[in-house]
């Protein structure tokens, strides 16, 4: 009787790390050698090219509101209902390497 137990313990935590560490409108913060230095906060979209871009909830320094994930160096995801927020790193490069090609070209707006 503890096999199950222990396979399905084993199993659900695979089952949602393959759902993916992002999801679309996911709450993140983000730092970029890109833009001023500091934490950025903002949502996760995936455009119609089906790329990551990071829409900034305020404007940068240079008035950048769009990031695009290839331009990212530390992404953090909020946990959800907790009060204070607190943040999850996430590893962008894997994330940035599974997405389509035209999505390889750097980019800020």
């Amino acid at each position: 009787m503890k096999t199950p137990f222990l396979t399905l313990a084993f199993l659900l935590p695979l089952a949602a790390f393959a759902a993916g560490p992002l999801t679309d409108g996911a709450r993140v913060r983000v730092a970029s050698s890109s833009i001023e230095p500091g934490w950025f906060t903002g949502k996760v979209r995936i455009d119609e090219r089906g790329c990551w871009m990071v829409h900034l909830d305020k404007a940068t320094k240079d008035r950048y509101t769009l990031l695009a994930l290839l331009v990212v160096n530390r992404l953090e995801v909020a946990t959800s209902g907790s009060q204070p927020q607190s943040w999850t790193p996430i590893d962008p490069r894997p994330l940035i390497e599974a997405q389509p090609k035209q999505c390889l070209e750097e980019g800020a707006d």
